[in-house]
Order: C-alpha cells, then sequence, then structure tokens
C-alpha cells in the first residue's frame, strides 16, 4: 500500500500532461487543483500527521519542531538553487498563469519528489489513511506542474518522445524515494517521528510557498473556493470511513 501510495502521488504528472495536450483552457482546473490540494494537505496536517508524530515522539516532542524547520529549509533550498517558479512575478507579469518551468526545473521537481515520496511512503506505513490523503493531496499539487512541463516542452520544439520520457521520470520519481525507505527496512518510533517531522516541513512549505500564493493570485475565486470545499469534504469523509 505505501508503494502505492507514492505511485498515485506521481501519476498526478501523467494527468497534469494529458491535459496540456488535449484541453485548451488549463486556468479554471489548475485554480480548482490548486484549492483542493491546499485543504487536503492543512487538514492532513491538523488532523492525522501531527498528532502521529506527538505520539510517536512522546517526551522528545521538541525534535518535531526542529525537524520541520529543517523540512522547509530543505525545500527552500532546493528552491534557491534550482529555481523552479516565481510567485511574484508571475502575479506581476502575467497575471494568473503560472510561469512555465521546463527541463532545468524538472530536475528540481525530481529531487523534490524523491524527498516526498520518502516522507509519502513513510507516513503510509504508520497510518495508511493519511498516506493516501497525503498522496492525494501532494498529487493535485503535481497537476499544474505537469501542465507547465509540457507545455514549456513544446514551445521550446522538444519532440513527444522526449517530453514523454520527462514526464515518466517525474511521475516515477515519488516511486524511488519509496524503493529508498524499503531499502533501509523498518524503523524505530523515534525515527518514525523524525521522518514525519521532515514531511510536516516539506508540506509546511509547500502550502505556505507554493499553493498560498497561487490562491492569492486566482482573480476568480470560485474554482479555488471549491477545490477546498471539496478537499475538506474528502478529508472529512475519510477521516469518518476510517473511525
Amino acid at each position: 500500500m505505501a508503494v502505492i501510495a507514492t505511485f498515485i502521488a506521481g501519476i498526478f504528472f501523467l494527468i497534469g500532461a494529458f491535459i496540456a495536450f488535449f484541453v485548451k483552457d488549463k486556468k479554471h482546473l489548475i485554480d480548482f487543483s490548486i484549492g483542493m490540494a491546499f485543504s487536503v494537505m492543512i487538514m492532513l496536517l491538523s488532523f492525522d500527521i501531527v498528532p502521529e508524530i506527538v505520539e510517536s515522539l512522546g517526551k522528545n516532542s521538541i525534535f518535531m519542531y526542529i525537524f520541520i524547520l529543517v523540512g522547509i529549509v530543505i525545500l527552500k533550498l532546493i528552491d534557491i538553487l534550482v529555481p523552479h517558479h516565481n510567485h511574484d512575478e508571475e502575479i506581476k507579469h502575467h497575471e494568473r498563469h503560472l510561469k512555465h518551468i521546463g527541463l532545468i526545473s524538472s530536475l528540481a521537481l525530481i529531487i523534490h519528489n524523491v524527498i516526498e515520496g520518502m516522507g509519502i511512503y513513510n507516513m503510509a506505513n504508520s497510518d495508511a489513511k493519511a498516506g493516501i490523503l497525503m498522496a492525494l493531496g501532494v498529487g493535485l499539487h503535481n497537476i499544474p506542474f505537469g501542465i507547465e512541463i509540457v507545455a514549456t516542452l513544446n514551445e521550446t520544439q522538444k519532440n513527444i518522445k522526449e517530453i514523454w520520457i520527462n514526464i515518466f521520470v517525474l511521475t516515477l520519481s515519488t516511486v524511488l524515494g519509496a524503493l529508498i525507505m524499503m531499502s533501509v527496512g523498518e524503523i524505530d518510533d523515534f525515527t518514525l517521528g523524525i521522518l514525519m517531522s521532515l514531511t510536516v516541513g516539506m508540506i509546511v512549505y509547500l502550502v505556505m510557498f507554493e499553493l498560498f500564493p497561487e490562491l492569492c493570485s486566482a482573480k476568480n475565486r470560485k474554482y479555488p473556493t471549491m477545490g477546498m470545499v471539496i478537499g475538506a469534504l474528502l478529508v472529512i469523509g475519510t477521516i469518518i470511513i476510517g473511525g
């Protein structure tokens, strides 16, 4: 189940790629998917991941805050070293349209996805429900990236084969993270709590520095709001069903 969860997160790159190839007006879908990812991740942190970390770390909960910060810094360093998009520039020069990211950003996303895959695998091993929800939240965030990458490579006149190789590598990069975790083997509660804390830091970074600026820049709030409501209902329904 844990490996399947990482594949679910990656498969959304393919969804974004197909949308870029076959749908002309992508704006509303992007707004909706970002809104949904935002609410799923916020509720996932509040009701599943953070309580699980506190239980795993017990009296050592101080390490949760330390490694949440480390998780944020890791993704921030990736953005600094290989920036894939700049929200301020998008808002200023392109209104609501996402900035195209291309081949160099794909490299950053692969590194990013391997780390996320490790977090998703770890979370799904501890709590299958939380792992699937995390995979869905990350996956919805990947739809716009899939759209952006394909659109960019089309603009640079790359052939279709190269584009699809790029997308499939991105899709499977989260699974690579799971395979790394599988090779490590079983881990104790303290290590589990540390790894989940890193995951929380990554989610916080995605929510605050990736999703939130996009929501704020949306001119038509209808679609992101619909996405947030449906995402919240999805999490609530999962919690009710899972008890």
